[in-house]
């Protein structure tokens, strides 16, 4: 408390904006929460500190001189910063705070997770007009003539562009070597992603947040409104920076408790006293795990180094059955808003699009601060707004702007109901108009 007290009177007189990310957490929190919590935490979520870090954690970043160092304007509308009185007040009333940051509740999809919203879109689109799986996978890329190679040989023509892919990936496959070493300035860290299935009950110690099932118009989805489900660990005696208790998402994401599935082992390791399959019920968790240059890990052992840190923080007990595991690495998972980002991106962005290529999306666009599914969904609608009305693209230009509202304008029910009717098809004569009949 001394130190954000400390922190709220040298901000008051500050005539200078931050000019990094540890300098804000410093000027928001004070020294002693930014060293017992936002410090350590930060680095776990980022794998870049959030400090110039040491000569020698620099050597070991295998395509830098030195350690990138993050910017504190991809924070915006975001993260939600302190209030010093709402904090005092709540320390002197032991009083926990409520709807904190933009995040404090949000929509997940009853059954299929996140993954299903995306599935069901892509049945929206013509079987004859997608190319989904390997076979689909870009090799090659001539801006000149406007070609696309994919995997298999075939060959795309376009107009325009609009790539999700890796802005860094994007300009490798076009082989143009000024944009390549363009983006050699951009970093980005991967993720793991892990998943453990417990038999049992879930403890009360782990706790549960409500939700309502609100539905939806037709042909919509249910969704849960959750308040975040979501535990964060600085500490350093577990590998993960965040734990979601992902059965409390839907009670689907789990397996009925009639399911008989077998103990693959216990928390600890150990063989279970049967391997019989046995019913249940079950909860999960989720843990995240982040990779760099400047933060490996050990991915052979990272599975039970993750099991072993849910038992370190007591989010699970030794003898606790495990019945399913999972791992998958994501090679990008955060686009780092590093000071060199804008300063890159201000030049590769523009010249992508004089070449009629609009690079969007988290890795496309590689702003973190609109990088979410429901911000990477925009940057595609908006693109695709401004390529046939020339209309602003305010996720991909204006970050604090639509993070800080409500979305009340962009609608999307006038444009489904008319390309339902089939008069949104493209036509040579008018190749992105609709056809007027």
């Amino acid at each position: 408390m001394e130190g954000m007290i400390d922190a709220a009177l040298e901000a008051k007189v500050a005539n200078t904006k931050p000019k990094d990310f540890d300098e804000w957490i410093v000027r928001m929190m004070g020294t002693g929460i930014a060293d017992l919590f936002m410090r350590p935490y930060n680095f776990k979520v980022w794998a870049v500190p959030t400090t110039k870090v040491s000569k020698v954690l620099a050597e070991r970043c295998r395509t830098r001189l030195t350690a990138p160092q993050m910017q504190c304007q991809w924070l915006g509308e975001r993260v939600a910063a302190p209030d010093i009185k709402t904090v005092t007040r709540n320390v002197i009333l032991q009083k926990t705070a409520g709807n904190w940051g933009p995040n404090a509740t949000f929509r997940f999809p009853a059954y299929g997770g996140t993954g299903g919203i995306w599935i069901a879109v892509a049945k929206t689109l013509p079987k004859e007009k997608t190319r989904f799986g390997s076979h689909g996978t870009v090799k090659e890329i001539d801006a000149d003539s406007k070609r696309v190679t994919l995997e298999d040989g075939k060959t795309i023509g376009y107009e325009k562009l609009v790539t999700t892919m890796a802005v860094d990936s994007l300009v490798e496959k076009m082989g143009d070597k000024e944009l390549i070493n363009l983006s050699k300035d951009l970093f980005y860290s991967s993720t793991h992603v892990i998943g453990v299935g417990v038999r049992g009950e879930r403890p009360e110690r782990i706790g549960d947040k409500c939700w309502v099932w609100p539905t939806f118009p037709s042909n919509s989805f249910n969704f849960h409104i959750l308040i975040s489900p979501q535990l964060y660990f600085p500490e350093s005696d577990c590998p993960f920076y965040r734990a979601t208790i992902f059965s409390n998402y839907s009670p689907n994401n789990q397996p009925s408790p009639s399911t008989k599935l077998p103990t693959l082992h216990l928390a600890d390791g150990s063989k279970p006293s049967s391997s019989n399959p046995s019913e249940g019920p079950y909860w999960s968790i989720m843990l995240e795990v982040s990779e760099s240059s400047m933060k490996p890990v050990d991915n052979a052992h990272l599975l039970k180094d993750c099991i072993q840190g849910l038992i370190n923080t007591s989010m699970l007990q030794p003898t606790d059955q495990i019945v399913s595991t999972y791992h998958r690495r994501f090679d990008h998972g955060y686009p780092t808003p590093t000071l060199e980002r804008e300063g890159v991106l201000k030049q590769l962005l523009p010249k992508l699009q004089d070449k009629s290529i609009y690079s969007r999306g988290r890795f496309g666009s590689w702003r973190y601060e609109v990088g979410n599914q429901d911000h990477s969904f925009m940057l595609g609608v908006e693109a695709a707004d401004n390529i046939v009305n020339g209309s602003a693209e305010l996720t991909l230009n204006y970050p604090d702007l639509v993070n800080g509202r409500v979305n009340h304008e962009r609608r999307l029910v006038d444009g489904a109901q008319f390309f339902k009717s089939m008069k949104g098809i493209r036509s040579g004569e008018m190749p992105f108009c609709p056809v007027k009949g």
